[in-house]
């Protein structure tokens, strides 16, 4: 009985290092697509005689005898090593795979190359959009899930970008449908030349896309959004008749504005909506302000500190109301930063004092930042007061 367990435990250890080997070596190769890794991972956790008969159907298509199919998948492992020592440089786990069926284990009369082409073709088209070549709706909500997983395991950040094209219904009325989706190509392409190799651009719908931007939040976000709209406006979509078209975006943070992938999405959407009311063109970060408030235009001097920096800066805002405050400024200051401000009246020497955060970044046509900040600390006397002279403005 002792005996028979040893070789059960055995067995046990052989196939999980034959897994491992057959994993690793698809890690290897950077043109194996995730989901082939995910697959042959979610057979790996499978209990049963079947396990490798599952795993070899993944690759050539065949239904073959649990036994038999263990047996193929070390010889074709030990195939793979040879080869690669013959040649003097790594084979990759396919190559090897279709090597042994056409030169050691002649009884397939067909070796499966071509169905493993059509396999990855088909899963190609399971994730990509036929018009643009960018990802598609699915993919992004897969692999928006899974960067999630990831950034919070990791402890990362994350950001997605919503991208809408500006007036393009009127694009296809005036040009037609064919010149539409030729726009929407080259739009494709003018996104994925502006993006790093880690980020995915989907196309989300219609003439909305949504790109997934790992490892990024805040600042940097709002300039790659930016970056992209003003790529885009630059494009000649029509060089014979100079055709231009621009986009607005919205960004939002996993973290900062939602803990969950439709939080986040909602969010980015918010920010692209608010980007489409305020004169299109633009490019708007999520902010969550609740307008107790009404604002007034005021071109009022404020001083300002980030809260543990020690240097006051000056800058002039563009409207107030008892909430919070919008100035120009020309260099950014992150989302979420704390600000000690005082607020100078105007034809009046007092000066209120409040700490604010900062809620709100735009980036402006000049190069210069709108910095919008909701006031977290200020007595009711100041309130009031900037409600008063906010109103005779």
């Amino acid at each position: 009985m002792k005996n028979k367990k040893i070789n059960e435990g055995a067995k046990v250890m052989k196939k999980k290092r034959l897994f491992r080997e057959i994993v690793d070596l698809l890690q290897e190769n950077e043109q194996t697509q995730e989901w082939l890794i995910d697959k042959v991972r979610a057979i790996m956790k499978q209990n049963g005689d079947r396990v490798f008969s599952n795993l070899l159907n993944v690759f050539t298509h065949l239904d073959i005898e649990p036994k038999e199919a263990e047996i193929i998948w070390t010889d074709i492992l030990k195939h793979r090593r040879e080869m690669s020592e013959t040649l003097g440089r790594p084979v990759g786990l396919r190559v090897g795979m279709l090597d042994y069926f056409i030169a050691v284990n002649k009884q397939m009369r067909n070796p499966k190359i071509i169905e493993i082409e059509m396999f990855e073709k088909l899963e190609k088209s399971l994730i990509t959009d036929e018009l643009t070549g960018l990802y598609n709706k699915r993919f992004f909500s897969e692999t928006l899930y899974r960067e999630i997983q990831r950034a919070k395991r990791y402890r990362l950040d994350l950001s997605i970008m919503l991208v809408d094209i500006d007036d393009f219904k009127k694009c296809n009325e005036l040009k037609g449908r064919a010149f539409g989706d030729k726009v929407l190509r080259r739009f494709a392409e003018s996104i994925k030349a502006g993006l790093r190799e880690v980020d995915y651009p989907c196309r989300f719908e219609n003439d909305k896309f949504a790109i997934i931007l790992p490892e990024t939040r805040g600042l940097k976000a709002v300039k790659a959004a930016e970056r992209l709209r003003t790529n885009i406006a630059k494009v000649n979509f029509l060089p014979e008749e100079d055709y231009y078209l621009t986009v607005s975006a919205g960004v939002a943070s996993f973290g900062i504005d939602g803990s969950t992938p439709e939080g986040v999405v909602e969010n980015a959407d918010t920010a692209l909506l608010s980007a489409k009311n305020d004169g299109k063109n633009r490019a708007y970060v999520f902010f969550r302000e609740k307008r107790e408030f009404s604002r007034s235009a005021a071109d009022w001097e404020i001083l300002y500190k980030i809260v543990d920096e020690t240097t006051v800066k000056t800058a002039k805002m563009k409207n107030v109301g008892g909430g919070g405050l919008l100035f120009e400024h020309e260099k950014p200051i992150p989302i979420s930063s704390i600000l000690d401000i005082t607020i100078k009246l105007p034809l009046k020497k007092k000066k209120i004092s409040a700490q604010a955060k900062v809620v709100r970044l735009e980036v402006k046509e000049s190069g210069a930042f709108d910095i919008g900040i909701f006031f977290t600390k200020i007595t009711p006397e100041d309130q009031k007061m900037i409600i008063k002279y906010s109103k005779q403005e």
